[in-house]
């Protein structure tokens, strides 16, 4: 049996970790889950028009990383690359789920989300696949931290999230009257 990472000292880390995520780093992305039923695919599996639900505020930690300049046929585009990283506890308790495909809104730039991972364990235990839990035994060592996405920036124009492009209203120019 360890010394360290059992029950008590999991939720001492989980009430500091809750508090540093929510309260004192205060870092807010809004989360864009994509809506299955009503975004048409075609025979390979892809769409071009995909419908997503309204955004979700969720605290976070962001890691976003340089522009990248790359040199494409028509012409120089940038890219750039980051790491989003969630409470497991704050996402379980509103039945959060992120995963592939979904967008982060941060900063400006909206993200596609290419990896989640959920392996950052508390004394580097996964309390579900333990072996004392396999065995029936009641083990409460080792606690899961965190849900740690990388993303990389998707263009505004495809996700129609928001009206990219817009005309102004064609309203004739008037003089105030005082002149």
């Amino acid at each position: 049996m360890a010394l360290f990472g059992s029950g008590r000292d999991a939720s001492l880390i989980r009430h500091i970790n809750n508090e540093l995520i929510v309260n004192i780093i205060d870092t807010e992305i809004e989360l864009y889950k994509l809506v299955l039923d009503e975004t048409r695919e075609n025979i390979y599996g892809e769409s071009i028009a995909k419908k997503y639900y309204n955004p979700i505020v969720v605290p976070c930690i962001v890691q976003k990383d340089d522009k990248m300049i790359v040199a494409e046929d028509f012409g120089l585009d940038s890219t750039r690359t980051g790491i989003f990283a969630f409470s497991r506890d704050y996402l379980v308790d509103r039945t959060i789920i992120v995963e592939e495909g979904d967008i982060l809104n941060w900063d400006n730039e909206y993200y596609e989300i290419d990896k989640v991972g959920a392996s950052q364990y508390f004394g580097g235990r996964n309390p579900a696949t333990l072996l004392g839990f396999v065995r029936g035994q009641v083990d409460e060592h080792g606690y899961s931290v965190a849900v740690i996405c990388e993303a990389h920036v998707t263009q505004r124009n495809k996700l129609n999230l928001i009206e990219v492009r817009s005309g102004g209203v064609n309203q004739e120019y008037q003089l105030p009257r005082n002149l």
